[in-house]
């Protein structure tokens, strides 16, 4: 059963993904991300890396879609994403194969200069493709990069999942992985 924090912070997650904002997470947010990335790298429709990135997002909405659609309309809304969050957080194993997951797609898509962390302007472009402020962005990243070192490393990263999605301490930096919630 989620906390009254869990379920603020992954309501604010669901928002995020809520690409067009009608209170519904269907395909079509996956795939405006998609188009987004592809933009970001500048790669065309038809490059490898845009057939890769593509299937990756759209397994993953798969995945969801088939595990969190309850009523089988073909999207997920904010009580079915909860429900959703709420067993996988309760199953250690899917819970740590879905945070693995996520963490390395999120290397694979954002780690532009391929150096093995995430600096400033990459966590930028994260917030971007879904729309969110680069500003916001900047005053976060400052707040996620545990070690001052002035960028996130994958481990920093699981960490900070880790907090965000089952922390209950209202000033564990990682609450603020996807912003203010």
């Amino acid at each position: 059963m989620l906390t009254d924090i869990q379920r603020r912070k992954l309501t604010r997650y669901f928002e995020v993904y809520d690409v067009d904002d009608d209170g519904h997470l269907a395909a079509a947010d996956f795939e405006r991300v998609i188009e987004n990335v592809r933009i970001l790298h500048g790669a065309g429709t038809e490059s490898p890396a845009h057939g890769r990135l593509q299937e990756a997002y759209m397994s993953r909405w798969d995945g969801l879609r088939r595990y969190a659609d309850a009523d089988t309309d073909g999207a997920v809304d904010c009580v079915e994403w909860l429900g959703y969050w709420s067993g996988l957080l309760d199953t250690e194993e899917r819970y740590y194969d879905e945070v693995v997951s996520v963490t390395d797609l999120l290397f694979q898509v954002f780690d532009t200069d391929e150096d093995g962390v995430l600096g400033p302007d990459e966590y930028c472009d994260f917030f971007g493709v879904f729309g969110l402020p680069s500003a916001l962005a900047r005053q976060v990243f400052v707040e996620l990069d545990l070690d001052g070192d002035g960028v996130i490393s994958r481990e920093e990263l699981l960490e900070l999942a880790d907090q965000f999605y089952r922390s209950d301490d209202p000033g564990a930096p990682g609450n603020k992985l996807f912003g203010p919630y």
